[in-house]
């Protein structure tokens, strides 16, 4: 085919598509009449309209349409909700109607976060919460992140008392990856391969901005070679979980002997001899299953830890004169005597009680 040949093909289709999008919005309006909204363009919708800042361009459109707005972004109808009244009618009111995450070309129906709201998601959510996020779990490791912390700082004071340059984002990283494999996998990150890395690499490739997502007819042709990075990374992540498991279940048939199960062990039992309390999960989970759940913990922690973290370090470099500037307001009837920084006082420290930071400029 010419290229002249194709450019004709695509604008056929293009027409093809907004006129039949025109019938189904003259036919259905007169049943569901979609909330105020911008008209958007052929095919791309509004798209072109969001610009650098979208968060930003979303605001400014609210204030002319309102609360809930409709637009279309490509060939996908969207509804923005900005108002506290609005969201909470999502949210919390109407939560089981809006639960379900729309399927985008990288979505995995297997994980926690893109399965649909049902049975499946209830149980792997529940197996999650008591076998690795419920408060008794959360302070059985207290000792271990602590440990960790630890070396971190002490790496730290000898690197600021020899003037050494410190990348403060990669030991951040390693930190994070550091504590999240000992939580999940029973000991600290391996060597053999750069956990952090990958999960960036897959990162950056599913969270771009993807025109299949938009215009769904576009998928096969991979314009943007998103589905080849991301199957590369695929690849290079689904080893790394592989010789996870693998490690376990040889461990499982030697008899090797742990003080504690840890979260992938536990995970495993789930196929061979399954409490009764997750026999629903037990039920549906495989091997896939298994990769599925584990690649969302460690996205959960790691990816999102670690970017709430640099994103708090920039804003105090930017604003270098609040580095040193924090005053912590304490509750009333506490003495400074009984402020204690660990994890378990803040914890501990009932919600009537908070301890404020206050930004303020300390005059000298």
């Amino acid at each position: 085919m010419s290229l002249a040949d194709f450019v004709i093909f695509l604008l056929v289709v293009v027409g093809l598509c907004w006129f039949i999008h025109l019938c189904r919005t003259f036919t259905s309006n007169g049943r569901h009449k979609p909330p105020p909204g911008p008209i958007g363009l052929p095919l791309i919708g509004s798209l072109h309209m969001l610009g650098k800042h979208p968060h930003r361009t979303l605001y400014k459109m609210s204030q002319k349409y309102g609360p809930i707005m409709s637009l279309r972004l490509g060939l996908i109808p969207t509804i923005v909700v900005s108002s506290p009244a609005a969201a909470e009618l999502v949210l919390k009111t109407h939560d089981a109607v809006f639960a379900n995450r729309p399927k985008v070309q990288f979505s995995d129906s297997k994980t926690m976060a893109f399965s649909e709201f049902g049975g499946y998601w209830r149980s792997v959510r529940k197996f999650c919460n008591m076998e690795l996020l419920s408060p008794t779990k959360i302070d059985s490791m207290a000792g271990l992140r602590k440990e960790e912390l630890g070396f971190v700082v002490e790496w730290l004071k000898n690197a600021a008392g020899s003037g050494q340059v410190v990348n403060v984002s990669e030991k951040v990283a390693r930190l994070i990856e550091d504590m999240t494999c000992r939580m999940l996998l029973g000991k600290s990150r391996d060597e053999r391969f750069n956990l952090t890395e990958v999960l960036n690499e897959m990162t950056k490739a599913t969270g771009a901005f993807n025109v299949a997502d938009f215009i769904p007819f576009l998928a096969p042709l991979d314009l943007q070679g998103l589905v080849r990075k991301a199957q590369v990374t695929g690849k290079a992540l689904d080893k790394i979980l592989e010789t996870i498991i693998d490690e376990h279940e040889e461990e499982a048939r030697e008899g090797y002997k742990k003080l504690d199960k840890d979260f992938v062990d536990v995970l495993l039992s789930l196929k061979n001899n399954p409490p009764s309390i997750h026999e629903q999960l037990a039920k549906n989970i495989d091997r896939s299953n298994i990769k599925a759940i584990i690649l969302d913990i460690i996205f959960g922690s790691v990816e999102t830890s670690i970017t709430a973290i640099e994103w708090i370090m920039t804003e105090l470099m930017r604003h270098k004169r609040l580095v040193h500037s924090f005053d912590w307001e304490l509750p009333f009837g506490m003495s400074p005597d009984e402020l204690d920084m660990d994890e378990t006082f803040g914890l501990s420290l009932p919600r009537t009680k908070h301890l404020l930071a206050i930004p303020k400029i300390r005059q000298c």
